[in-house]
């Protein structure tokens, strides 16, 4: 549009300055974007191969970001609180019943010369999935780390949306008689509200919950709501099962 001579040149500017605004949000926002569409099994790394002609270099330079922020923040750390070598020699002799049992070529594989999840996940085949999601939800004990990367990266907004849809919501349950809610407590009727419409909340679930005796106040807390533990709103709970 920008080159489009036949438009008018307020369209034309207008245009430019909306691709300003756009390339500086993407620049921002390039890293996870890529990192989503190698985290959908459709895609992965064959996406940007095929599709958009990246060399071998660029494509060594993104899965170097995705392992970045793998290692960084989901990849679990197997250390072993106490290895044989730290054990005395009594505790040893205790354990071991046959000395058989210890010989090396019958020792489990060590973690760390086994390929973590990203290179399982990357060195698969892509596969036709239509809803990614319930994708990764299935193969959660496959990639237990990798699931949760994945949930944290492939449920990011495209746009804002929701985010404004969801303030114009939040904004409607504290009215003027329930003005002492406090940010928990919201967060759950919101949850609520968006999870039992998807069937990830059973409604006798919920009515379980309501005939529940009140639990009663706290020397000091007046409005009675109670703060939930860390993490209470991650969802990796059994759908099947109920939250």
């Amino acid at each position: 549009m920008i080159l489009n001579t036949e438009l008018d040149p307020a369209i034309r500017t207008a245009v430019s300055l909306a691709r300003v605004t756009l390339n500086k949000y993407y620049a921002k926002t390039s890293d996870v974007y890529r990192i989503a569409m190698v985290l959908h099994p459709r895609h992965k790394l064959n996406y940007f191969k095929s599709e958009l002609k990246y060399s071998a270099a660029s494509l060594r330079s993104l899965k170097l970001i995705v392992r970045g922020e793998f290692d960084q923040g989901y990849k679990k750390e197997l250390v072993d609180d106490k290895t044989s070598d730290e054990m005395d020699v009594d505790e040893v002799e205790e354990t071991v019943k046959n000395r058989f049992d210890n010989l090396p070529s019958l020792a489990p594989p060590i973690a760390q010369t086994l390929r973590d999840e990203l290179d399982k996940y990357l060195d698969s085949d892509p596969e036709a999935v239509e809803d990614v999601l319930v994708w990764w939800y299935g193969k959660k004990k496959t990639f237990p780390c990798l699931y949760r990367m994945a949930l944290d990266y492939l449920t990011i907004s495209a746009t804002s949306t929701d985010v404004e849809w969801h303030f114009s919501r939040g904004r409607l349950l504290p009215p003027y008689v329930r003005n002492r809610l406090k940010a928990q407590t919201m967060w759950s009727l919101m949850c609520l509200g968006q999870w039992s419409p998807l069937g990830m909340i059973h409604d006798d679930d919920i009515k379980a919950v309501v005939l529940l005796d009140k639990i009663p106040l706290e020397e000091g807390d007046e409005d009675g709501d109670i703060e939930m533990p860390e993490g209470w709103d991650r969802i990796d709970s059994d759908i099947e099962d109920g939250i």
